[in-house]
């Protein structure tokens, strides 16, 4: 790996953290239910409510995320009837946490966020897993034993586990995508540093890149999490936390300063559009990029396929490729990745009958639901390739029945047969150009961002969970960010002011108390702490 500066980086806790929820749980009932004999569990079919991510991708004429064709599949098919609860994916915790609080969250809660689990976990309101999975599970029991790290990874401060996921190889999540077809026109070379890409978006925003004798497009995005994300990874910050630097655990202002300073010179340079803060969720951020008026773009993997048919749709002479992250003065390093080890799912501590979760979570790990949720019905979308693989028989009844099912499956680990086939070329036509272009950006994503000689950003790879009071401490300084936006908008306001504010609401609210306990949490668990290399070890 390559060394880093002296400062390594931890995805530690959230300045923006949602506010903890404030109901209590009721170990009594959860334990109560856990420990009834499976016999008499067995004669009864359960019934539980499952949270799904809505991304808003279920056709009309398929349904909802509610009910539609894999709903009904998984009920036929699985052991428990299950109901269930879409969550808007963008900011999931805001909605959860009200849900907590009024008693009515759904059993079975599936999101990626640590700083919500944690949240949750702190605030006893998730229902420990170690006895009921020992008691009442087959397939997770085992997948536990297979991969110890998925145990590491779920197990909270206090010794017993309360997260079930996946593990699967590490693969890309994030790409940051580079209009090649403008850097050979404008006779420029893939920037290498920040500075050059500072110079590339320059010249992508004033140089008529797509040679229509008008000033219409621009360098770069902020508008939507991930076109701001981006610039945490290429600073060295994943999204939020604490660095390591000289032995101590402290804020990582300098990187933090360092993004709102590139940032600012974007912006007043006019070099993004000036309108990004109205562009919460990055759907003007998608429409500038898919017609063809932006030079980079970041997206997250999952979108790249509809993202990029589009863009060639609008714009069938623009070429883009994945590029490495620029090096910042903190070193260089990749966009998060997808892989060895998420653990999204949690059960509600309020949860009536957890036995029935953990059969579901056993169902959703059997070959034949892995398989159905992954690739489709045999003989309806695939048939069995001479490798074992599914070949699509129609990619357009694929896209339209199966291509958004992915959060359905959140905690289904590959199996054998799925392992050695690439989800990510299944539904693609590689005989069309499109097909074919789409492929070259998958393997050069791959041999761009995982690659541990550039490794993600942070140390952690599960974020330990603040004592609550800690927790209402990052709620209380939730506002540092407005500072650093303030002051990127602000032409006579600098970045070491907002720096300086920032600093004073931290020291006032008591944010030396969190880097205190992260110091000693640290020094305390150094040994079996599971940090971002594991991403990359092989399994």
């Amino acid at each position: 790996m390559q060394k880093r500066n002296k400062t390594i980086l931890l995805a530690l806790t959230s300045m923006l953290a949602a506010g903890s929820a404030l109901a209590g749980c009721s170990k009594e009932q959860g334990n109560e239910s856990a420990d009834q004999p499976a016999t008499a569990k067995a004669q009864k079919r359960g019934n539980i409510s499952v949270m799904v991510y809505d991304r808003g991708r279920v056709p009309a004429d398929e349904g909802t995320y509610e009910k539609n064709r894999w709903t009904e599949w998984i009920n036929k098919n699985g052991p428990v009837d299950a109901t269930f609860v879409p969550i808007l994916r963008n900011n999931p915790g805001e909605k959860l946490n009200v849900l907590l609080a009024s008693g009515t969250a759904p059993d079975f809660i599936q999101d990626y966020d640590a700083l919500n689990k944690n949240a949750w976990y702190t605030s006893k309101q998730l229902m420990p897993l170690d006895d009921l999975i020992e008691k009442y599970s087959v397939e997770y029991k085992a997948l536990l034993k297979k991969y110890p790290i998925l145990r590491k990874l779920g197990t909270q401060d206090d010794g017993k586990l309360y997260e079930a996921g996946a593990f699967v190889p590490s693969d890309i999540n994030w790409v940051f995508l580079a209009r090649t077809d403008w850097l050979k026109k404008l006779n420029l070379e893939v920037p290498k540093t920040t500075e050059e890409l500072y110079a590339v978006a320059k010249a992508f925003t004033e140089n008529d890149p797509d040679g229509n004798g008008k000033k219409d497009t621009f360098g770069m995005s902020l508008g939507g999490g991930f076109n701001q994300n981006i610039f945490n990874w290429i600073f060295g910050v994943p999204g939020a936390g604490l660095a390591l630097e000289d032995g101590k655990m402290v804020y990582p202002w300098k990187q933090t300063e360092a993004i709102a300073e590139f940032k600012k010179r974007l912006y007043q340079d006019g070099l993004i559009d000036k309108d990004f803060a109205a562009d919460a969720n990055g759907e003007k951020a998608k429409r500038d990029f898919v017609n063809g008026k932006l030079g980079f773009y970041t997206m997250q993997w999952a979108d790249v396929k509809s993202t990029f048919e589009a863009f060639k749709k609008n714009v069938p002479e623009g070429n883009v490729i994945p590029i490495m992250l620029p090096r910042s003065q903190f070193g260089q390093f990749a966009p998060a990745l997808s892989g060895a080890g998420a653990t999204p799912g949690v059960i509600n501590a309020k949860a009536k009958d957890p036995i029935s979760v953990i059969k579901y979570i056993d169902f959703l790990n059997k070959e034949e639901t892995v398989k159905a949720l992954k690739w489709g019905i045999e003989g309806e979308h695939y048939k069995l390739d001479a490798n074992g693989c599914p070949a699509p028989i129609d990619l357009e009844k694929n896209k339209k029945e199966k291509s958004w099912n992915g959060d359905y499956s959140l905690v289904s680990n590959p199996t054998d047969a799925t392992l050695k086939c690439d989800p990510r070329i299944m539904d693609i036509d590689k005989s069309t150009p499109v097909g074919q272009e789409y492929t070259a950006i998958l393997e050069t994503a791959r041999k761009t961002y995982v690659n541990p000689q550039t490794p993600i950003p942070g140390f952690f790879l599960n974020t330990p969970a603040l004592p609550n009071d800690l927790n209402m401490i990052n709620q209380s300084v939730s506002k540092l960010g407005d500072e650093y936006s303030k002051a990127i908008v602000t032409k006579d306001y600098s970045v070491q002011k907002a720096t300086q504010t920032a600093k004073d609401m931290w020291t006032k609210a008591g944010g030396g108390k969190i880097e205190e306990w992260y110091n000693t949490y640290y020094n305390k668990n150094k040994d079996k702490i599971v940090t971002v290399m594991d991403i990359y070890e092989k399994k």
